[in-house]
């Protein structure tokens, strides 16, 4: 059965939510998920300087952090 996991950037002094979240079978799913789009981004020069140590956590709904990713 899919869940919902919702994706939060957390940077130096900025947190940017994901309110709609995706449905996903598996926390790997979501993490597979995410790490796509964080190459996309990255491959569009779209990320920020990495010395600003980004990372992307993906969480629950309540807002349990499951994983944390690192954009760099």
């Amino acid at each position: 059965m899919a869940e919902r996991y919702h994706f939060r950037l957390r940077g130096p002094g900025e947190v940017i939510e994901d309110e709609e979240g995706v449905l996903a079978s598996s926390i790997e799913v979501a993490v597979a998920e995410a790490t796509q789009l964080i190459a996309e981004m990255h491959a569009r020069g779209e990320l920020a300087d990495p010395d600003e140590r980004w990372c992307v956590e993906i969480h629950t709904a309540d807002g349990v952090v499951l994983r944390s990713l690192q954009l760099y």
